[in-house]
């Protein structure tokens, strides 16, 4: 099955697990944290730069991540959400981006499984080729106008 194909080449980038539906699943424990940080900053508790990085290593820590963030990545963000950024920025940025940017990722396994379904209509979804691997990527831009926002994105197609 090529689309099965295109989905083994991605996974190993992937931090995701195959459920026994051959679904893709977060951990456990990685879902209950995006939950929470998808409530919002008095249910997770992040609520600053300091918290935000350590729920980022608790997060990359349940996903078995080898490679940890940089050390100064604490005092990184500690930096910009607490002391550049000003206070109602901050408090805005984590009670309203943060809990998007959770439900997002919560979505994402949702979202390339919706894209491998739809890969089977089209005949190509997205593939990471090998070295020396030929392929052609097709570009396209995609204009879409909503009510007060127009939308553009940039497809890449391999066929």
């Amino acid at each position: 099955m090529e689309e099965r194909a295109e989905l083994d080449s991605i996974l190993p980038y992937l931090p995701l697990e195959i459920g026994s539906s051959r679904r893709l699943l977060w951990p456990s424990k990685v879902v209950e944290a995006l939950e929470a940080m998808s409530k919002g900053p008095d249910h997770s508790r992040v609520n600053c730069g300091e918290v935000l990085s350590i729920a980022i290593s608790d997060i990359r820590a349940s996903l078995s991540l080898a490679d940890p963030l940089a050390p100064s990545a604490p005092q990184g963000y500690a930096l910009f959400f607490d002391e550049l950024m000003s206070r109602p920025d901050a408090t805005n940025w984590f009670a309203q981006h943060i809990p998007k940017l959770a439900n997002l990722l919560l979505r994402l396994p949702f979202l390339i499984d919706v894209h491998y379904q739809n890969a089977q209509t089209c005949g190509y979804g997205l593939r990471i080729l090998g070295q020396q691997q030929s392929g052609v990527v097709l570009l396209s831009q995609r204009s879409k106008t909503s009510a007060n926002h127009q939308l553009r994105s940039i497809v890449c197609e391999s066929l």
